[in-house]
């Protein structure tokens, strides 16, 4: 009796759905992905919903570092490096072109095993920016994406080493996202306090990628400190000669001539 009547309500619901134009399974609940019935997976894999949701998320996060809405490579303004080569073998536009199109590159055909990218220069040439745009390219492709500033990453490997991770403190967790992500931006290094603990953490940094296969793109500011660049090299320099590319950024600082030309 329940049987028959349940079958009837359903009947009668059926039959008010298509009275006001409604299919009749209208009130059921569908899967938002018919590729998966939102499990998230096909087969072994990820499917191609829980990768978009993955991306977006990922941009969300970058986004509160960095400007990701309205930094693309196609926004890139060249027009900002001076075109005069002077005594050098390339004028800063010249080298600003290279850079770009060797960034465009390493993003649009990113996978892991493919070299690193040593940004260094001045502040204010264009390296955040160019980094931003790697980021998003990377991360709109389903690979998982870490931008940090060198000083807060080694001030995290520094609490995960002697701090107690029992009062929230996600240190731990922080560095092995560090460590095991496809792509690590590491932005202003070379500005940080230089210790023998900075020293340490970014070797084990860098041969832990490096023995993973797991990629990098340091930004390297370019000044007073060139004795902590000389010191790194000699510390990693087993582990840094011939595992990235180098991209010098020269010119004139492009937020000052913004501020001078109003």
């Amino acid at each position: 009796m329940i049987r028959d009547k349940n079958l009837s309500l359903q009947k009668r619901r059926a039959e008010l759905l298509a009275q006001l134009g409604y299919p009749e399974d209208y009130l059921s609940e569908k899967p938002r992905c018919t590729l998966c019935g939102d499990t998230g997976y096909r087969g072994d894999g990820l499917c191609s919903c829980l990768k978009k949701y993955y991306a977006q998320e990922q941009i969300r996060e970058l986004s509160r570092m960095l400007d990701i809405g309205s930094q693309s490579f196609d926004t890139f303004e060249l027009d900002w490096y001076s075109p005069d080569r002077g005594s050098l073998p390339r004028s800063p536009r010249e080298n600003a072109q290279r850079n770009l199109n060797l960034c465009r590159d390493f993003a649009a055909r990113f996978r892991p095993g493919r070299e690193n990218l040593l940004l260094f220069g001045a502040p204010g040439l264009g390296k955040t920016f160019l980094s931003a745009c790697i980021a998003r390219v990377v991360s709109e492709d389903g690979f998982s994406v870490v931008y940090d500033t060198a000083g807060h990453v080694f001030s995290q490997f520094e609490s995960a080493k002697f701090r107690r991770d029992d009062d929230g403190d996600t240190a731990g967790e922080d560095v092995e996202r560090c460590m095991n992500c496809d792509l690590l931006i590491l932005d202003d290094l070379g500005t940080e306090m230089t210790t023998s603990f900075v020293q340490s953490a970014l070797y084990q940094l860098l041969n832990g990628r490096l023995l993973t296969g797991e990629k990098y793109c340091y930004q390297h500011q370019s000044g007073p400190r060139r004795s902590w660049a000389a010191a790194m090299e000699r510390r990693c320099c087993p582990v840094w000669r011939g595992e990235y590319q180098l991209l010098p950024f020269v010119g004139t600082d492009i937020r000052r001539l913004k501020r001078e030309r109003g």
